[in-house]
């Protein structure tokens, strides 16, 4: 197309004019545009400050529903396990705290005399003191008597907790004709002596004086008291100690029924 063709066309053309309020319209539409963008950077800076306000508080909620479930959990855990025997036997599960989570009897004398007794939730210690004054209520400390006190070995723990429980017996049995005895065993000889529902110190008496009497069985022993069983294993020791193999008749072992523990109930 040729210039003069253009600017005649050009000329000739309707002048373009904006409609009425196409100004005011686009003005009104950036405004309205602009107030929501502002909403929205309100909004967006309300829900920043919020989580900048939250955000620890929930960190902090969260470290004590940790906290609180470890707390749980190490207190409802049976960490070590504590067998007190003098005839009766009975097993304390103890949690990390040093308190007594659950009781296991493991013989007829151990739920007789502590019937009624209240041991769970209380320190070991004062699980002891009851069951050392239970066994005096029913008669164990009337005669000489061993209380033998022992534990799994695991660690240094284990050692303190033999001790401390060691000298709570000391004291509570200082007026009482009893003796006190520590022992630890291994995870082993617990299983072994648990197959056979007996304490790990009471089993290891009887399995070293059925070495020497096979005449005997568990079943005459298991019911003894510890000191007839710990005498009876001391009547073996000087014949070992002068390289004599103890006799295995019956001359040399007292009879059953003869001589049966005077405090055994």
């Amino acid at each position: 197309m040729r210039n003069k063709s253009f600017e005649r066309l050009y000329q000739e053309s309707a002048e373009l004019t904006p409609r009425d309020g196409l100004k005011n319209d686009i003005l009104a539409q950036a405004k309205q545009e602009l107030s929501t963008n502002h909403v929205r950077n309100e909004s967006k800076k309300k829900v920043h400050r919020r989580r900048r306000i939250w955000a620890p508080l929930v960190s902090c909620f969260a470290a004590i529903a940790i906290l609180f479930g470890t707390f749980f959990g190490f207190y409802h855990e049976n960490y070590q396990t504590v067998y007190v025997d003098v005839n009766p036997s009975v097993a304390l599960e103890i949690n990390r705290f040093g308190q007594v989570n659950d009781v296991d009897y493991l013989n007829e004398d151990a739920k007789t005399a502590l019937k009624g007794i209240k041991l769970k939730g209380k320190k070991a210690e004062n699980a002891l003191e009851k069951i050392i004054s239970a066994y005096e209520k029913a008669g164990y400390f009337e005669a000489e008597a061993d209380l033998f006190i022992s534990a799994v070995a695991k660690n240094k723990k284990t050692d303190k907790l033999l001790e401390k429980l060691g000298k709570h017996a000391d004291k509570l049995c200082i007026d009482l004709p009893c003796s006190i005895n520590l022992s630890k065993c291994t995870k082993e000889e617990q299983h072994e002596a648990m197959d056979k529902n007996l304490s790990p110190g009471k089993y290891k008496l009887i399995s070293e004086i059925l070495k020497y009497f096979p005449n005997l069985t568990e079943e005459e022993l298991r019911d003894q008291s510890m000191k007839y069983l710990k005498d009876l294993l001391e009547t073996i020791i000087p014949s070992l100690d002068t390289d004599k193999e103890p006799s295995h008749g019956e001359d040399k072992y007292p009879s059953h029924e003869e001589d049966k523990d005077p405090s055994h109930k």
